[in-house]
């Protein structure tokens, strides 16, 4: 008979009754399952190969942020815009003495993104004017179904990381078409949100970004959910100050901050057409954070059923722990009542976003 694991409780119970301590196997194992949901260790491909599908703003924002912090010097760029693929690729390589001597190969066929670590998906269309959401999301997703099968067969080990607009149903796309295993096939989902999260909070204390720390999780976007209960500056949590911070009945309107995170990307659209720098160095984090097997946490988009009390297959941001493998695990998050109201409300947004898509 398989023993089930071990809950909060009965670890509790455990090191209260017994002698054991953080060095018994047994039981640092059940703290760990408790904690985070552990994933299959998955075949690495050598080497440093990023490929980046799609050489408009967001890829080159990309492929500028992984070679300007040294995070790999061998990138090869793939678009159907031959053109475009070519003097992007050739405008990189004059820069390449300042570059780390960097390889940036242009791709003219999909054969050059071969033996890749890490592909990279930008590719998709931007809206029309009076075009819906569900037209725009189709079109991308239709691009995302021509090239993944191709991608996987030249680099079957790579780690996927779907850029593509709606990401979280891109991301879900991706896998159906691959097969590939959800620890290889995700999003950057609520990366960037995260760290705008971070930001604007710093902004209002005055603190640097790095000492906030902060989640946004769920769906990419509108919907996304502010972890607002551990919130922390320095260690200290803001909901001990501001019980009921973020939520209506917040005397400080801290949901301010994440209306703003809501509406960044809109204000610079506004201004310049679209966002990529932003997103170029959230991707180039997520890359380096494979690369340097870091097991950090970061806000990606990834299979959700059976977290949070989401029962469908579904792509949403949860607290990833990234390394080598891609994802290792899924930090099993505690949510307040409001948090996990605003966590189902974006799995129902995220379901029927994917149930529109024709695959």
């Amino acid at each position: 008979m398989r023993q089930l694991p071990l809950c909060a409780t009965q670890i509790l119970y455990i090191t209260r009754s017994a002698s054991s301590s953080c060095n018994d196997d047994k039981l640092l194992n059940a703290f760990r399952t408790c904690l985070f949901k552990r994933l299959k260790q998955q075949e690495v491909q050598p080497g440093n190969k990023v490929s980046i599908i799609g050489s408009g703003a967001v890829g080159m924002a990309c492929a500028v942020a992984l070679l300007s912090k040294g995070i790999t010097n061998d990138i090869a760029l793939y678009d159907i815009n031959k053109d475009l693929c070519t003097a992007e690729s050739a405008d990189l390589v004059h820069g390449s003495l300042f570059l780390n001597n960097c390889n940036v190969a242009k791709c003219c066929d999909i054969g050059s993104t071969r033996d890749s670590r890490v592909v990279v998906v930008t590719s998709g269309v931007r809206p029309k004017a009076n075009e819906k959401p569900s037209e725009v999301a189709q079109k991308t997703a239709d691009i995302i179904k021509c090239v993944m099968p191709s991608l996987v067969k030249e680099s079957p080990k790579a780690v996927f990381i779907i850029v593509s607009n709606p990401s979280d149903v891109m991301a879900w796309v991706a896998h159906k078409i691959s097969k590939l295993p959800y620890e290889r096939c995700i999003s950057t989902g609520c990366h960037l949100d995260t760290a705008r999260f971070r930001l604007f909070i710093a902004q209002l204390l005055g603190v640097a970004t790095s000492s906030v720390n902060a989640f946004v999780l769920g769906e990419n976007g509108e919907r996304s959910v502010p972890m607002w209960s551990s919130v922390t500056v320095g260690g200290v949590r803001l909901e001990q100050l501001v019980p009921k911070i973020g939520t209506s009945e917040d005397p400080m309107q801290w949901c301010k901050v994440h209306k703003d995170v809501v509406e960044a990307a809109a204000k610079v659209i506004a201004l310049k057409g679209y966002t990529n720098w932003a997103i170029g160095h959230a991707v180039a984090d997520v890359v380096s954070a494979i690369f340097e097997n870091s097991n950090r946490i970061l806000s990606l988009s990834t299979n959700a059923k059976g977290m949070c009390g989401i029962k469908d297959d579904i792509f949403l941001s949860l607290p990833c722990i990234v390394n080598k493998w891609g994802l290792f695990g899924i930090i099993r998050p505690h949510l307040s009542k409001w948090e996990s109201n605003a966590m189902k409300k974006s799995a129902e947004q995220v379901l029927k976003a994917q149930c529109d898509i024709k695959l």
